[in-house]
């Protein structure tokens, strides 16, 4: 909840976050092996503009949907409504129930 309030990573996996960027950047299953080497080439690629950006204090900007940003914004106020008393363990619950999208 501490990190949710703190804007903070939604994942406590960096490897989850690079294994996703990486398949999407694959796009199949069972690549050939020169697949692979394009996919690895254009994520050094982009590791190294990342690195440069992040050396001029210029990292690059996340797109975010609107649907997640307001969804985001919306589990954060019920965690502050939690936290300042605003709401009971039940309310949070119920609250919670209604805010959760399940995906299959």
């Amino acid at each position: 909840m501490k990190s949710n309030l703190l804007n903070g990573d939604r994942t406590n996996n960096a490897c989850e976050v690079w294994n996703n960027a990486f398949a999407s950047l694959v796009g199949h299953q069972h690549p050939s092996i020169w697949v692979l080497l394009d996919a690895m080439q254009m994520d050094e690629a982009m590791a190294v503009t990342d690195i440069q950006a992040e050396a001029r204090a210029q990292p690059p900007a996340k797109r975010v949907k609107r649907a997640t940003a307001q969804h985001q914004r919306r589990l954060q106020q019920l965690c502050a409504d939690r936290r300042d008393g605003r709401k009971t363990v039940a309310e949070m619950l119920q609250a919670l129930g209604h805010a959760i999208r399940l995906t299959v």
